[in-house]
């Protein structure tokens, strides 16, 4: 799924196209209001019916967007594929981890999940890296709209390899047609579970910094460059730090105090700098990023029935698509109006607020763990 050749060079054929940052803006808010509509009915839906069926789904979703994409003059059509890409997102979130998690809880191994979800992830980075590093090069040299059609043959392959999972069903077994009431139990027991409520606070939060270096990110790169050739490799590095990120993150589990430093510091730091060393500081930003992910997701995971496991997934992530869609008109206002740095400044303020509201609820959490006889041995367990 990683070998999508237009990710690297997607906004420079936006702007070969005259669409402006507001467009951008514009165009991501269509995409994460498709998702907010979409992620939770997707969640039930895989829950329900089949998770190897909602990846096909996705795929399928992502060619046709991605042929819309390669046809697109203007903004207006570009819109429509970005619905198609939200259906995407919406029908490939949660599922994909759930799935992994199921099989690994199949075979007894469900306590490898950071572990094996890390390397799994890193794999799909390592084929956007490699798709990345080729799209600058396949740009210059055959024109950006065939690279858009290239790459609906990576989404067909990945039918008939989805078509050889073997998906578990014991989850199907254990749910009796009450998959809502279950839902809103798991997503109450979440929020009255401090640490973890403090976790969905915060990745939440984190989506807008997510939504601004996946749609804004090559707009302030060409601040620094402007080859499409060294646009492309430097989106490939950006993926590999993904992928870095994943495979670590496992070592991280009781190390989150630096994955939430080391996630809003880079950009904080940005804020007041100007020059290419603001590139190494992003990538720095995407490492610690995608492990701190990767843990959220795995207590997600350890502390949710299998039946929901996709619901409960899919309604955390809509929490964060809903505070991005104003988020994405505001950045693209940002961007156009003061230009690439107020926007990466405008992030740096939430990356604070973040951490000062990270600081307070683990001092919060620490505070009531030592004074409690009563609690859960579980989630005693989590917090240390």
């Amino acid at each position: 799924m990683g070998f999508i050749f237009w990710y690297g060079i997607e906004k420079l054929f936006m702007t070969n196209i005259g669409i402006s940052a507001v467009g951008v803006g514009i165009s991501s808010a269509f995409f994460l209001a498709t998702n907010l509509i979409f992620e939770i009915p997707s969640g039930i839906f895989a829950d329900k019916w089949s998770r190897k069926g909602m990846l096909i789904l996705s795929s399928v979703f992502l060619g046709l967007a991605s042929i819309l994409f390669g046809i697109s003059n203007g903004l207006y059509l570009y819109i429509i594929g970005e619905i198609l890409y939200g259906l995407y997102i919406s029908a490939m979130s949660g599922t994909y981890q759930a799935l992994i998690y199921d099989i690994l809880h199949e075979e007894k191994r469900q306590d490898q999940y950071s572990k094996v979800a890390g390397k799994s992830f890193a794999l799909f980075m390592f084929g956007s890296a490699i798709a990345d590093l080729s799209s600058g090069f396949l740009a210059n040299q055959i024109g950006f709209r065939l690279i858009f059609f290239i790459s609906v043959v990576s989404c067909l392959l990945n039918v008939f390899i989805i078509l050889s999972i073997c998906e578990p069903k014991f989850h199907k077994i254990k749910q009796k047609n009450n998959i809502i009431p279950s839902l809103k139990k798991a997503l109450i027991d979440i929020i009255k579970d401090n640490f973890l409520r403090s976790l969905a606070v915060i990745i939440s939060v984190l989506a807008v910094m997510d939504l601004y270096k996946s749609e804004f990110g090559q707009l302030y790169f060409l601040r620094y460059v402007s080859s499409v050739q060294l646009m492309g490799i430097l989106w490939a590095v950006y993926a590999l730090t993904w992928s870095l990120g994943s495979l670590i993150a496992h070592k991280f589990r009781t190390r989150l105090d630096g994955l939430v430093v080391f996630t809003v510091a880079p950009f904080i730091i940005m804020s007041f700098i100007d020059n290419w060393i603001c590139i190494l500081l992003f990538m720095v930003n995407a490492t610690a990023s995608a492990a701190l992910i990767n843990q959220v997701e795995t207590r997600v995971q350890e502390s949710t029935p299998s039946s929901i496991r996709t619901s409960v997934l899919s309604a955390l992530t809509s929490v964060g698509r809903a505070i991005s869609i104003p988020a994405s008109f505001l950045i693209g206002w940002i961007t156009l109006t003061y230009g690439a740095l107020w926007s990466v400044r405008f992030i740096a303020t939430l990356g604070l607020v973040i951490l000062i509201y990270w600081i307070i609820s683990r001092r919060n959490i620490n505070q009531k763990s030592e004074v409690s006889t009563v609690a859960s041995p579980s989630i005693l367990e989590i917090v240390k």
